[in-house]
């Protein structure tokens, strides 16, 4: 066969397509120009010495090379050549298998391998990589039917197809196919529309269409339209796109599921085709993600049939996102948002550091039809807890603002505001001054860290160290096990032979005990005995709180910027 633009070949099981076939510069004879499957396979991107001699649909600049014609070239299969080489090559005989001094018996293999021999009940087929090209006019082609009359998986990813017409010419020869996986593939779609009813593949359910590097406008539009009708599931992964913009009839109309993980998308707009579809789960995993819209210059269509969205490994790093999610999903239900950068570097508004369980609680508060998250199915009590929280966050950021219209503006930034208020009440908002020049700066290092003044009162070690107070400053976010750790190096102690307790300053009531069963406490009371009575009896105690050994943040611990804490051997 001559060599021609577009042919698909093989080396060393190194598939790549045909981009140029003439002279090259400086060298002699004829040359190709391919463009490899494996993007790192080559040395250019067909701009050799200053010279563009062709264009690749890999964006990497080592995807090409120039090769002599007269290459060893690994030897095409046709689908039935394939599918006896994996799947009906003869028995190799076998020495039989003895346990001590008893021979194993093989029960059932002898028939397991006569059916297998002759490709009978095979559901599941899968022939990727295995250099197939499918001719019509093949002797054998006719045969595939009867050979595959029940198959209904088939995977044929990464082999020498040229154009969509082979794909088609082999699959309708499979009548109970269903899932079609064509990953890796180069073939082209042609320009005319491949038409009519005759030429589609209504049955197929779901496609697999990863790291073809198909056009989306122009190429996998008109292939969804055209060829898979039927469709309820597409995976089309690791194909470098950034937009996806809606078209007439883009998506099949019964598409439930679809998977554009690995692309290139930077914007929820850019997965317009979503829009007017029947699309239930979104799966965006591992794009470049971090706005609803690219710019306030466009606008953001609505999704009202997704209920599911996977946005994890994207680059969210804001709540606007969140906040706008109710109005583009208004159904949404389940999302899963780990590995974003928006739950690395929680910041509450006056500075302190939150936790990403944090992240997730005010996550959940943003969106109130929202039933599970990361999976995990949220609770009435998480959801509770989670909507209070939020508004007192929302109180907090507005009582740091210097003007009744900045904490206006504070509180129009969050939607949920007015609804949380009507459903757990408005909290009560005291604007702290932030004019004093003395105040700290909530994003200087100073606000992120804790001043420690320790009190050490064992007897036991008093006695090998003169100085027994000391302080010591640790970042917010450091856990007990590391200030015990800095404790326990400083005393030669070991750290979990310590007890810290914090000495908070403030007193507590403490309950009368007159050996007799608890007193009980009722509202009334103080109605009829004034508010002198109780108070008189009531004796008062210093409030400490042990800091246990364990991975919680220090800051989550202890209030403020300075604290007292005694230090015991247990």
């Amino acid at each position: 066969m001559a060599d021609h633009i577009g042919q698909r070949l093989s080396l060393k099981s190194q598939t790549c397509t045909v981009r140029y076939i003439g002279s090259v510069a400086n060298k002699s004879g004829e040359w190709l120009g391919v463009e490899w499957d494996d993007p790192l396979r080559g040395k250019h991107n067909g701009v050799y010495d200053g010279v563009t001699y062709f264009t690749c649909r890999s964006a990497s600049t080592t995807a090409a090379s120039f090769l002599r014609p007269d290459q060893p070239w690994d030897k095409s299969r046709s689908f039935l050549q394939a599918l006896r080489e994996k799947y009906a090559s003869k028995a190799v005989q076998q020495d039989a298998i003895y346990f001590s001094t008893k021979q194993a018996e093989e029960v059932g293999f002898a028939k397991f391998a006569a059916r297998q021999a002759e490709l009978r009940g095979i559901h599941v087929v899968v022939l990727d990589r295995m250099c197939i090209r499918h001719r019509t006019d093949d002797a054998e082609d006719g045969s595939i039917t009867a050979v595959c009359s029940e198959v209904t998986d088939l995977d044929i990813g990464g082999n020498l197809f040229e154009t969509i017409e082979e794909v088609y010419a082999l699959c309708r020869r499979l009548p109970k196919l269903r899932s079609l996986t064509l990953d890796g593939n180069r073939f082209s779609i042609p320009d005319r529309s491949l038409g009519s009813s005759l030429t589609a593949l209504p049955n197929v359910r779901t496609l697999r269409l990863s790291n073809v590097l198909m056009v989306w406008d122009t190429e996998v539009t008109r292939l969804l339209r055209d060829t898979f009708p039927g469709l309820h599931t597409l995976v089309a992964n690791g194909n470098a796109w950034t937009t996806a913009a809606p078209n007439h009839a883009t998506l099949p109309k019964g598409l439930k599921t679809l998977d554009l993980s690995g692309n290139a998308f930077t914007a929820l707009a850019g997965i317009g085709c979503v829009a007017n579809s029947a699309v239930e789960t979104l799966i965006l995993k591992n794009n470049s993600i971090a706005h609803l819209r690219p710019d306030s210059h466009h606008s953001q269509a609505t999704f009202p049939s997704v209920r599911e969205l996977d946005i994890r490994h994207n680059n969210l790093a804001t709540w606007t996102f969140f906040n706008s999610l109710p109005t583009t999903l208004p159904n949404l239900i389940h999302l899963r948002t780990t590995n974003n950068p928006l739950y690395e570097n929680l910041v509450s508004a006056d500075g302190k550091f939150l936790l990403p369980e944090d992240g997730y609680m005010l996550t959940i508060a943003r969106l109130p039809l929202l039933q599970t998250l990361n999976y995990s199915k949220i609770t009435e009590k998480e959801r509770l807890n989670a909507e209070i929280f939020y508004l007192n966050q929302i109180a907090l950021e507005s009582s740091l603002t210097a003007s009744d219209a900045l904490a206006q503006a504070v509180r129009a930034g969050h939607p949920r505001w007015q609804a949380l208020c009507e459903e757990y009440g408005e909290p009560a908002i005291k604007r702290t001054s932030t004019g004093a020049q003395n105040a700290l700066d909530p994003n200087s290092l100073a606000a992120r860290l804790i001043m420690l003044t320790f009190t050490l009162t064992s007897p036991t070690i008093t006695h090998t160290h003169t100085d027994t107070t000391w302080t010591d400053s640790f970042p917010q976010t450091a856990s007990i096990y590391a200030v015990l750790g800095a404790v326990g190096k400083r005393l030669a102690v070991m750290p979990l032979q310590l007890r810290l307790v914090w000495e908070t300053g403030e007193r507590d009531p403490l309950a009368l005990n007159d050996g007799n069963a608890p007193e009980w406490w009722d509202s009334s009371d103080d109605e009829a005995e004034g508010d002198g009575a109780v108070g008189a009896e009531m004796e008062m105690g210093a409030r400490e709180v042990e800091l246990v050994a364990g991975t919680r943040a220090l800051g989550t611990w202890v209030e403020g910027q300075k604290a007292r804490v005694r230090v015991e051997v247990r």
